[in-house]
């Protein structure tokens, strides 16, 4: 009991502290407790939407009322000398003093934002309410009826850019539309970005102003788009230079060059049809893959996206830290693309650490890995990783896997892969998988990728298989047999990927979706019935007398981030997939079927443990193989809480199985089926994370809340009770590197 005094006392008087809110408040001030945005007459405007205006916020708060942070401040003393003290104050956090300075800019910030959204006679008033040096503060924001658009005219004699602005299948602006000024800036936008990309160079967004009538007394406005009077008056050179379209005449690229620590006598040139290279000491990157990576061509129009593109690609480039690309005038009609690159760090090493433990079974695997972004000066990224697992189980002994993969992708998108995993079990079997592919990624737009595996070949062989262990299959017929036999399996595959996260939004709710099909053995099997080829024993085709799988697999993964502030969130997830075995194969391998349980699906269960359905292992080491199945479902849900600066906790409800999609004999209820919900394992827990920026260790503590296994057994599926129900095997801890989902 004594080694539990420290914790205990330090959080009574953490929870002391938080109480004492106002201990660091000066005599004559408040501490800002709570803000409320109360919007009336309107649903177009919530108070959520105008919180960013708000130039003074409280107190950070855990779970939406607990101020943790400020509790940590207040644990400090007056004396900062002291390295408590210090220690205390760096990590909490100071409290908010109410500030009527502040108030009344944020007042006039809310007051225009609703003008710019049209509401041109809005009021906001402020209601206070102290008490014990706290005091808790009330925007009421009244919106009062808005202002529409009535008619809309482009006053433009630039024959052009007057075709642009009155484009009506793209213009923003409408009759009957709010007058929001928003708006009318995207307008000027869409305009400008539409002029720059047909080579207007120095047309800028600036040039266009709106003129708006609102002296109707009826809340309508008639809307002018003409240009400024500064541009409309300019010389006739000035207007031909902004209303000129430009060529790019040659595009010039500076690598690894810094000017205060080269000269130019310090450079080498070289001229490449209209590509001009520079560099101090050995290229960083081939002519020619810059030129590809270009999409700034000598000859064309000047065009802001290929400036956007050309970005991007640079900048995915790993050689590549910074990317500058300016212009510069060569004639009345011709610029000069100059590209400026710095390098980045050619070499990375990464490491990872997780581990498991579960009713007497500990687990720990750990793994290095090396990249090098630029192996052929092509920015070629070439990597490998290694990893290796230990289990100690109290049955079946130790478990020991070693898996190495080496990657090389080329900038194109391109990627081949090789990768060999061996896993031996002393009293079971020794594996090992050879597997090779090759991959081409395609990347849409910043929000959706999609990865193409063109061809993936693997083959599973196992040198030794113990007599107990294949003797367990063969008397079960279970469908595993095959997986547990040298085989061979041809596969090709899709997957997508959509993310709706912006990271100049970093507080806007988002959500990923992933989605992928694989389909194994078709072609195979085509060449096989086409020539007529024998078959094995098992009625099924062989390449090189080895027997190949057959399948079609789908997958899908949705998680949505429900944001409430930087220290609070929900996340939702859920995933499920299918796989169904065809043609030259009775059953899915065992290395593409499907597991429930572990840091990233029911935490309730160690990986393996779970499922398929009702199914209830008999406790045999041999017999936790049984426990995979053809369908997936996962449904998982996480409430986030951020402590402090480094620590965070989470608390969790996860369900989910798998099943199979046949009824095996050696599998009893774990068929898919109507009655599937009944088989859904349900678990609740909480966890720790420690965010150190470049990666979050995770610990995970699920517990069983609804085992399926026992339905059809002792009928003890609700574990609510820990008297005499085995609570121990209840019980999982999770370690593992970043977030679940």
């Amino acid at each position: 009991m004594r080694r539990y005094v420290v914790p205990i006392l330090f959080l009574l008087a953490l929870v002391f502290a938080s109480c004492r809110t106002t201990k660091f408040v000066p005599d004559g001030e408040y501490l800002l407790n709570k803000t409320k945005l109360k919007v009336t007459d309107t649903k177009e405007v919530s108070g959520s939407d105008l919180s960013s205006y708000l130039r003074q916020k409280p107190n950070s708060e855990v779970f939406g009322f607990w101020k943790l942070q400020l509790g940590v401040y207040n644990l400090a003393g007056k004396d900062t000398a002291n390295w408590w003290n210090r220690q205390m104050r760096k990590i909490g956090e100071a409290p908010e003093i109410y500030d009527e300075n502040l108030t009344a800019q944020s007042m006039t910030q809310i007051q225009r934002a609703m003008f710019n959204a049209g509401y041109f006679d809005a009021r906001v008033d402020t209601v206070k309410q102290m008490k014990k040096k706290k005091l808790n503060l009330t925007y009421n924001i009244t919106a009062n009826h808005p202002y529409t658009l009535r008619n809309y005219q482009v006053v433009i004699r630039q024959a052009e850019l007057h075709r642009i602005a009155t484009d009506e299948q793209h213009t923003l602006v409408k009759p009957g539309m709010l007058f929001d000024s928003n708006v009318l800036d995207q307008e000027r936008q869409r305009i400008t970005r539409r002029m720059r990309s047909m080579g207007y160079f120095y047309f800028e967004q600036d040039f266009l102003q709106f003129i708006a009538d609102s002296a109707l007394l009826s809340h309508e406005v008639d809307l002018q788009l003409t240009l400024q009077d500064y541009v409309a008056t300019a010389s006739d050179s000035l207007l031909q230079r902004i209303f000129t379209q430009y060529t790019v005449s040659e595009v010039v690229f500076h690598t690894e060059y810094n000017q205060t620590t080269f000269t130019a006598a310090d450079l080498d040139t070289v001229q490449r049809d209209d590509y001009l290279f520079s560099y101090a000491g050995k290229p960083m990157l081939r002519q020619r893959t810059l030129i590809k990576t270009c999409a700034i061509r000598p000859g064309q129009l000047y065009n802001e996206r290929d400036v956007e593109r050309t970005y991007a690609a640079l900048n995915a480039l790993g050689p590549v830290k910074y990317v500058n690309i300016s212009f510069v005038p060569s004639s009345d009609n011709e610029l000069v693309c100059i590209i400026v690159l710095s390098k980045a760090k050619t070499h990375s090493v990464s490491a990872e650490v997780e581990g498991t433990y579960s009713a007497g079974d500990w687990g720990v695997a750990a793994g290095v890995g090396y990249t090098n972004r630029n192996i052929f000066r092509g920015a070629e990224e070439f990597s490998v990783n290694g990893r290796g697992s230990y289990e100690w189980r109290e049955n079946g002994g130790r478990a020991i896997e070693a898996k190495v993969d080496a990657n090389l992708r080329f900038p194109n998108s391109l990627a081949i892969n090789v990768a060999y995993n061996y896993q031996n079990r002393p009293d079971e079997y020794t594996r090992t998988i050879a597997n090779a592919g090759l991959q081409y990624n395609l990347r849409s737009n910043r929000s959706l990728s999609h990865y193409f595996t063109l061809l993936d070949i693997s083959y599973i062989y196992l040198p030794w298989i113990s007599e107990e262990f294949s003797d367990y299959f063969l008397q079960n017929s279970n469908p595993l047999k095959y997986s547990y036999e040298d085989h061979f399996i041809m596969d090709w595959s899709y997957t997508g990927n959509y993310s709706s996260y912006r990271s100049s939004q970093p507080l806007r709710n988002y959500g990923t979706i992933q989605y992928s099909v694989e389909t194994a053995g078709n072609f195979l099997y085509g060449v096989s019935h086409l020539f007529k080829l024998s078959k094995d024993e098992n009625g099924a085709y062989e390449i090189f007398n080895i027997p190949y799988a057959q399948y079609v697999k789908a997958d899908a993964y949705f998680t949505y981030h429900q944001i409430f502030d930087k220290q609070n969130r929900f996340v939702y997830h859920l995933d499920f997939g299918v796989a169904v075995p065809f043609g030259n194969a009775a059953s899915i391998p065992f290395e593409k079927r499907y597991f429930a349980g572990g840091a990233n699906s029911v935490r309730g269960w160690t990986m393996r443990a779970l499922g398929p359905g009702g199914y209830r292992g008999t406790g045999n080491r041999i017999d936790y193989n049984n426990q995979a199945g053809d369908i997936r479902l996962n449904l998982n849900f996480e409430y986030r809480v951020k402590l402090l600066k480094l620590l965070e906790l989470a608390f969790f409800t996860d369900a989910g199985n798998v099943w199979t999609i046949r009824d095996y004999e050696s599998q009893p209820h774990g068929q898919f089926g109507k009655d599937f919900y009944k088989q859904l394992a349900w678990s609740y827990g909480m966890g720790i994370r420690l965010d150190f920026d470049f990666f979050i260790f995770r610990v995970d503590f699920g517990v069983k809340l609804y085992d399926p296994s026992r339905l059809y057994t002792d009928g003890k599926q609700w574990r609510t009770a820990p008297n005499g129900l085995g609570w121990r095997d209840d019980m999982t801890f999770h370690f593992a590197i970043g977030y679940p989902f």
